[in-house]
């Protein structure tokens, strides 16, 4: 079974982002695969500040990371490099975790910079083209919903992230 890590900086469950981390979750998750969420922004902050790869949460998320074939990551909208608390993690990632691994940086607004960004924090992962979504994708209804666009390309780059798992490829 294939084993997917979807990494999130700090989202609330109400925020665009946190709509995005749901369907790329729900939607990898209907594959049958194995899929875990690693909510970084929850991890404690003072471990991640301090570079304590000893706390038991690094560890455990560490390790989600390590099993996993595949990686998303889910950035915040206004932080162009990834979120404090996510840049923290990754630095502390062993400089081989990646390797080879697809890995997909999903985002709104400026995630082309949050690609870029984040290319120093994954090392020698295999980076997808990045999934860029615009605020206005989205409507409130007591938490954020993506509209149609928005729902499409996450469908699609989750089967993108499905395939380069596997090594399928992915009809456009």
């Amino acid at each position: 079974m294939v084993e997917f890590a979807v990494l999130t900086g700090h989202l609330t469950s109400r925020s665009r982002s946190g709509a995005v981390a749901r369907t790329l979750l729900d939607e990898l998750r209907l594959t049958g695969a194995e899929v875990t969420e690693i909510a970084v922004g929850e991890l404690p902050h003072s471990a991640l500040m301090a570079g304590n790869r000893r706390h038991p949460a690094v560890q455990a998320s560490r390790r989600v990371v390590a099993a996993a074939d595949a990686v998303a990551v889910v950035t915040p909208r206004y932080e162009p490099h990834g979120s404090v608390p996510l840049r923290s993690w990754l630095a502390m990632l062993p400089s081989d975790a990646l390797a080879g691994k697809p890995v997909l940086p999903v985002g709104l607004g400026t995630v082309r910079s949050h690609s870029i960004g984040l290319g120093g924090g994954l090392g020698a992962a295999r980076v997808l083209p990045a999934t860029f979504l615009y605020d206005h994708w989205f409507t409130e209804t007591g938490g954020w919903r993506q509209g149609p666009r928005a729902d499409d390309l996450l469908r699609r780059a989750a089967r993108t992230l499905r395939a380069s798992a596997f090594g399928e490829v992915v009809a456009a």
